[in-house]
């Protein structure tokens, strides 16, 4: 086993800090062209207790966890939560190289890791660059129940930071880990209480965590060569959408983003009461009887959090919601993320300069099994129901669902309108949002590449959600299969220097154009022709010839279209906003409750 190299960086004013160096070779045995330090795990909150909001640091402190004081060489907590397959028959094809067993530790999750080119270190160990560098920070996704990005071998950013320098494209990235499932995202009226006598903001606390991260790496990443002044976003799923909720919220983070598969409208909005509802059926399940507010909270913190846990498992738990209301007081009034007005707030928000927004060609296949007991007059039923049948006609031609069709084909194409309605349409309107606007440039892409491991339900599934995950950290470059000259592993490869040319203020691909309403320009990975720039008339043409069927510009638009003209028409309370909002939020609940 070969030595692990280190280095020492002498922060001002964090002080002595110990990374690994990877300066010879990666963990999967591919060698380094450029020294990269890696400081795993460093702390940026505390938390004071659980259910409370965390405490931005402004040091080391002494003791955080049970590591050596300023050793980060090692990888820390992650938050408590359901452990996801991870070796073979797992979507990325066995255990990733350098994978380590993870630890996961509810008081001492809060941290980031660093990578950082060598070469802007000086002698002294202090960061000395000729010029700040562009900082990349990413946020791991997993429905706000799993996740860890920053302790993850798939999602280590040695291998980006390295090309990057070698690419004279210097970047410095930070991958950060926050509160999920119960600890991150309870809201009830009991905390409500709790928070206003206490002073402070209720909710959210996964999302604060966030926050805090952001505003740890603005005070200190100069210190590790970075610019706080020059910070690209970029998270995939539940990474994308909390991305998105923070540019609707007033509290500047980051200059530019990038939005993987995510919005706010994935995540959908309920009331106050819906998740006091919530609430109570975690206390239920946990056995809390108690008769006050703070009798229930005690009981809920002196729970073994193993027991949160249990009931994401028990309950097939898929995601969590941020609360989007008024009461947690993250959004300024006016700016809460409906799905009508999410892409119009992005466009306004005037604290990011630059946007690229993308998703997987076929997002709902990650739906397939909760779909597979569904009929097609179930489903046809219900969407009358909440449609009406007018804007539902349209909406089951468009897909081409219809009354006696065969059933294998209707699940193929339920499959597809639901990832749609999630994803994929979002992704759309936003994109059409921000040009008109013509308030700052947008990138659209669409990435179609297949999962080419075995073994799992995503085996050689063509543009599933998450896919690109495979790809865009090169982790799993030496597993790729190596036909049509490593062609795979050249998108992977492609897709990553994207990402660094982006953070460098530059096109995304070197043709790639800001997307209009004239050209609709759209950045493609496919399997004929791997990443291509095109105009959408172009686009309309060539994916004609995709084996896994066309680009859906119509189906997003009419699912657009008549989801507002079936909630204009909804009688009842609720301003046009409150009544689209519903409408959507029926059709998310069929297919992703009752279609299980």
């Amino acid at each position: 086993m070969a030595t692990m190299s280190t280095f020492t960086l002498n922060h001002q004013p964090l002080g002595s800090l110990t990374g690994r160096l990877i300066d010879h070779e990666h963990a999967d045995g591919q060698p380094v062209t450029e020294p990269v330090v890696h400081f795993r795990s460093i702390p940026y909150a505390t938390i004071p207790a659980r259910l409370r909001q965390s405490v931005l640091l402004d040091h080391i402190p002494d003791v955080f966890d049970d590591r050596p004081h300023g050793d980060f060489t090692q990888y820390g907590a992650a938050c408590p939560q359901v452990p996801q397959p991870t070796g073979k028959g797992s979507a990325t094809g066995g255990f990733v190289p350098g994978e380590e067993q993870i630890t996961y530790d509810e008081q001492a999750c809060l941290n980031l890791t660093i990578s950082m080119p060598k070469n802007v270190i000086g002698e002294s160990g202090l960061s000395q660059p000729r010029n700040l560098l562009p900082v990349l920070v990413y946020m791991h996704g997993g429905g706000f129940v799993e996740g860890k990005g920053h302790v993850s071998a798939l999602h280590d950013t040695t291998k980006m930071t390295e090309m990057a320098a070698h690419e004279s494209m210097d970047v410095v990235i930070v991958s950060i880990g926050y509160r999920l499932n119960w600890q991150g995202f309870v809201a009830c009226y009991d905390l409500l209480e709790e928070a206003r006598e206490n002073g402070e903001h209720a909710f959210n606390y996964g999302m604060r965590d966030q926050r805090n991260a952001f505003l740890w790496i603005q005070r200190h990443i100069a210190g590790f060569g970075g610019d706080p002044g020059n910070i690209t976003a970029f998270g995939e799923s539940a990474g994308a959408a909390s991305l998105y909720m923070h540019a609707c919220s007033d509290v500047p983070l980051f200059n530019r983003v990038i939005i993987q598969s995510g919005s706010p409208s994935v995540v959908g909005i309920w009331s106050l009461g819906q998740s006091d509802a919530y609430y109570h059926h975690l206390l239920s399940y946990l056995g809390i009887i108690g008769a006050t507010r703070t009798e229930r909270l005690k009981a809920l913190r002196e729970v073994p959090v193993s027991r949160l846990i249990d009931y994401i498992r028990d309950n097939h738990v898929a995601t969590m919601k941020p609360y989007l209301g008024p009461e947690s007081e993250f959004f300024p009034q006016s700016q809460q993320p409906f799905w009508t007005t999410q892409g119009e707030i992005l466009a306004n928000c005037p604290w990011i300069h630059e946007i690229m927004i993308g998703d997987d060609s076929h997002e709902g296949l990650g739906l397939m099994i909760p779909l597979k007991d569904v009929s097609a007059s179930q489903c046809i039923s219900r969407v009358r129901t909440i449609l009406g049948d007018e804007s539902a006609r349209c909406v089951l031609d468009t897909y081409e669902i219809y009354d006696g069709m065969d059933e294998g084909l209707f699940w193929q194409n339920a499959v597809i309108m639901i990832g749609d309605l999630l994803m994929t349409e979002p992704t759309h309107s936003t994109a059409i949002a921000v040009a008109k606007s013509g308030r700052k440039r947008l990138y659209r892409w669409q990435f179609g590449l297949p999962n080419p491991f075995h073994g799992s339900v995503f085996s050689y599934s063509t543009g599933h959600h998450f896919v690109e995950l495979m790809y865009q950290f090169m982790t799993l470059a030496g597993r790729l299969p190596t036909y049509r000259n490593h062609f795979l592993r050249r998108q992977g490869e492609e897709m990553a220097r994207s990402w660094i040319r982006f953070a460098n203020g530059l096109p995304p691909m070197p043709r790639a154009k800001p997307y209009d309403l004239e050209e609709g320009s759209i950045m493609t990975c496919d399997m004929l022709h791997g990443w291509a720039v095109r105009t959408r008339a172009e686009d309309e043409v060539i994916s004609q010839q995709d084996p896994w069927g066309p680009r859906r510009y119509r189906q997003w638009e009419v699912l657009n279209e008549e989801l507002k003209r079936a909630g204009r028409a909804k009688d009842g309370a609720g301003s046009e906003i409150e009544k689209i909002e519903a409408t959507r939020n029926g059709l998310l609940v069929f297919g992703l409750s009752e279609m299980r």
